[in-house]
C-alpha cells in the first residue's frame, strides 16, 4: 500500500479509544515504517539515478534491504511493542503497534518488491499473487480500492473525531496522500 494510505487505515484499525488519544503516535508509526524507503529514495534522486535504476536494481541491493526489512520485522516489532507495552510507555506501544499493522497490511500486497518480514531470524519473502501497484498482479484493482478506503475512511474520521489533533492529521495525510496518487497517474501516463 502506499505509505499515507497505512496512516489512514490504522486510525481506523486501532479502535476510537487509542485514535482519539494516541492520534500522532500511530500516525508517525504508520509513516516511520516506509522512512527508510523515503531515505533511500531521496538519497538515489540527490545521486542522479533514474526512477528505472532507483526501483529495479538499487532498490533491492543488500544494504538498502536490510533497513527496510529491519522496520518491517514482525519479531522486531512485537519485541518493541511489548517493551513498550511492559514499561507502561502508551504511547510508544501504540506506535510500534502501528508499525505493526503497517508491516501486516503488507505481507499479502508487494509481490516482487516483498519485505523479509520475519527479519533478523530469516530471508524468507513471501512473494505475494498480488501487488498494490503493479497491474501484472491487480494492481490497478487493488490501487482502486485502497484510494476507496482511503477517501471513504478520511471522511469517517473526519467527521466522527472529537480530537482536534486526530483531525488535522487525517486532513494532512489526506492531502499528501491526493499527491501520491496524482504523481503516479502522471508518472503513469508519461
Amino acid at each position: 500500500m502506499n505509505t499515507p494510505a497505512h496512516a489512514i487505515i490504522n486510525l481506523l484499525l486501532m479502535g476510537k479509544k487509542h485514535r482519539e488519544k494516541h492520534a500522532l503516535a500511530i500516525i508517525a508509526g504508520a509513516l516511520i515504517a516506509d522512512a527508510p524507503m523515503l531515505v533511500f529514495y531521496l538519497w538515489e534522486k540527490y545521486q542522479g539515478m533514474a526512477e528505472r535504476v532507483i526501483w529495479s536494481d538499487l532498490y533491492h541491493q543488500p544494504a538498502w534491504q536490510m533497513w527496510f526489512n529491519a522496520f518491517h520485522s514482525f519479531p522486531l516489532l512485537a519485541l518493541a511493542c511489548f517493551v513498550a507495552w511492559r514499561a507502561r510507555l502508551s504511547a510508544w506501544s501504540i506506535f510500534f503497534a502501528s508499525m505493526f499493522c503497517h508491516s501486516l497490511f503488507d505481507f499479502p500486497f508487494h509481490h516482487n518488491d516483498a519485505h523479509q518480514h520475519l527479519f533478523p531470524f530469516s530471508d524468507y519473502r513471501f512473494i505475494s499473487p498480488l501487488s498494490y501497484w503493479n497491474p501484472e498482479y491487480f494492481g490497478l484493482w487493488l490501487g482502486s480500492l485502497e484510494i476507496s478506503v482511503v477517501i471513504i475512511g478520511s471522511v469517517y474520521l473526519l467527521r466522527s473525531s472529537q480530537s482536534v489533533a486526530l483531525k488535522r492529521g487525517v486532513s494532512i495525510i489526506f492531502m499528501v496522500y491526493l499527491l501520491f496518487i496524482l504523481a503516479a497517474v502522471a508518472w503513469w501516463f508519461k
